[in-house]
């Protein structure tokens, strides 16, 4: 790699990895008023709707997460605006119906008294499958990601963490982040697309992407039930006190999931823009890369994971040594499957293999999840999410193995 090369990816991976870094810590400024405050109840609640609409928005997303940087980073410069247009009516048609049957889950699923929290945060999740970060990362403009996505969240944030330390309500912090989100997207739309566009772009459409995306829309819903989903298979299977210890865990996963997902997002783009010459060399420097980061990710938690939820979120909704153990693991398997599937298996094409692997991983994790929980709570639930992040992994790495040698035998 030249010098030039390398200053340009150190750049890159800066911007994508080190930005996020800003609205990844963020939520440390309101999460442990939220815990404090609210109580084990509001804080399970909120944890349901966010689990609930996480999932519903993987279904709004149409799978442009996963295919949608290849897609732009391969398409000529003048027909990018014309695919972010078709998508954005595509899942706009979706978000009403999936926004529906979230706010309903969730309150059905939710304590009682603490309904109105739930659904509101769940709204507020179905809306991030409208966000327009695949196409930056496919663009390679990580400063469009900060001022669209990353900076109206954080202000939104700060500005409800405020309110609740001044005696207002906790239903600010759902209010305000719909708001974010809603003023990030249609900004970024009204920046890139020119009103053609948008009547270019058919409401006719809409059926050609659904159908083109559903292997990758299967694909992110599939592990959307093992990954996203896990507060509530663990909710609906533990008692509230082992269910509010595993939301704090998973609070601190899903911040240590935001930081790989930054660096597949850095990376995803930038393993196949040079073609296959540069494929491989770049592909075996993504997976060091994701397994360095997946195994510091482990060891934090297993040296400090009981002891950091403790003093964020409360003594008593901790984790303990084995739940931190678990969560900790399954942050390496989800490393190693952003790198495996998201970015190499998805830039060579295998699509379909990286699906298999998906559906494998949530056959085999949500059981887990559900049966371990039950038995043994915060920390079988962690572990459940483990083997099913595994499962994922292994499959990946045998489609990766079959296409090599078919690859190596066609030469």
């Amino acid at each position: 790699m030249s010098r030039s090369s390398r200053g340009a990816f150190v750049k890159r991976l800066i911007g994508f990895a080190g930005l996020p870094f800003l609205s990844l810590v963020t939520p440390l400024l309101f999460l442990p008023v939220l815990a404090r405050v609210a109580g084990a109840d509001a804080w399970v609640a909120f944890a349901v709707g966010q689990s609930i609409g996480g999932f519903l928005a993987l279904i709004v997303s149409l799978g442009y997460n996963t295919v949608g940087p290849r897609m732009v980073a391969i398409s000529s410069q003048d027909s990018r605006p014309l695919l972010l247009a078709i998508s954005l009516r595509a899942r706009i048609f979706l978000w009403v119906p999936s926004t529906v049957v979230a706010v309903a889950l969730s309150l059905a699923i939710a304590p009682p008294l603490h309904r109105a929290e739930a659904a509101l945060m769940a709204t507020a999740m179905t809306l991030t499958g409208l966000s327009s970060a695949w196409y930056m990362i496919g663009l390679g403009n990580a400063g469009s990601i900060a001022i669209f996505e990353i900076f109206p969240r954080i202000a939104a944030t700060l500005a409800s963490g405020a309110l609740v330390l001044i005696g207002g309500s906790v239903l600010w912090y759902p209010v305000l982040l719909i708001l974010a989100i809603v003023i990030g997207v249609g900004s970024y739309a009204r920046q890139t697309l020119r009103s053609g566009f948008w009547a270019d772009s058919r409401w006719e459409d809409i059926a050609h992407v659904l159908r083109t995306n559903r292997a990758a829309t299967a694909t992110e819903v599939s592990a959307g039930l093992y990954n996203s989903l896990s507060v509530t298979f663990v909710g609906a299977s533990a008692t509230t006190s082992q269910a509010a210890s595993y939301v704090s865990g998973d609070k601190l996963y899903r911040m240590g999931q935001y930081s790989v997902s930054a660096l597949g997002n850095a990376l995803q783009g930038w393993v196949v823009e040079n073609g296959p010459q540069e494929f491989g060399r770049r592909a075996r420097v993504s997976f060091a890369l994701h397994l360095g980061l997946g195994l510091i990710g482990c060891a934090t938690f297993a040296l400090l994971g009981p002891w950091l939820s403790g003093l964020l979120f409360g003594a008593g909704v901790a984790i303990d040594e084995m739940t931190a153990l678990g969560l900790g693991v399954a942050t390496i398997a989800i490393a190693l499957g952003t790198t495996l599937g998201r970015v190499t298996l998805v830039g060579m094409g295998g699509n379909r293999a990286f699906l298999i692997s998906v559906l494998l991983a949530a056959c085999v994790g949500v059981p887990a999840i559900i049966f371990l929980s039950a038995a043994f709570g915060a920390a079988g639930g962690a572990w459940g999410l483990a083997i099913g992040e595994f499962v994922s992994v292994i499959a990946q790495s045998v489609s990766l193995t079959l296409l090599r040698r078919r690859s190596a035998r066609e030469k």
